[in-house]
């Protein structure tokens, strides 16, 4: 499984002890739980900044249900923001410094072959206004890095069928 931002979003999910739709992406579309009458205490946003291969791919063989199974791999480190609102922001901030300590956070983090690095974890604080509605200090952790392999399946079938001058070819 790679690390990328819909992953990321169920492994923040689950170290947060929250439902996912309380860990939502950093962009203006997403939906926003800080909506008038929405009733939330706490949530996080977050954003994969960078996915940065740190090797050259290199390829594994390997076998999965008795299959064998040809890629290649590559090490990457993420660059990782995360920023908490609500009224135990900051406290949530502080907390990311102790996941390098918690064995739910590797675990969690096992999923893409990764792992947390032991790093700075700023707890950094920013004003967080809501389209002119509910301005709020929130907490951010910038730069969380998480060491990684994304493995891609090298195996090639076929290339679908290509219509050239309305004729199909095969």
């Amino acid at each position: 499984m790679e690390l990328n931002q819909t992953t990321l979003r169920g492994i923040l999910a689950q170290i947060l002890s929250v439902d996912e739709k309380y860990i939502v992406l950093k962009q203006g579309n997403w939906w926003n739980p800080q909506q008038p009458d929405a009733n939330i205490a706490n949530w996080c946003a977050y954003q994969i900044k960078r996915n940065r291969p740190r090797t050259a791919p290199f390829y594994n063989e390997g076998s999965e249900d008795n299959t064998k199974v040809n890629g290649v791999a590559v090490l990457k480190i993420a660059e990782i923001d995360l920023q908490f609102v609500g009224p135990a922001s900051e406290e949530l901030a502080n907390s990311v410094s102790m996941w390098p300590l918690r064995s739910d956070v590797k675990v969690a983090f096992q999923k893409v072959q990764g792992a947390i690095m032991t790093d700075e974890y700023d707890a950094i604080s920013s004003p967080f206004y809501q389209e002119g509605n509910n301005t709020v200090t929130a907490w951010n952790v910038p730069n969380i890095k998480v060491l990684w392999y994304s493995i891609q399946d090298t195996t090639q079938g076929l290339l679908p069928v290509i219509s050239l001058d309305g004729t199909i070819k095969k």
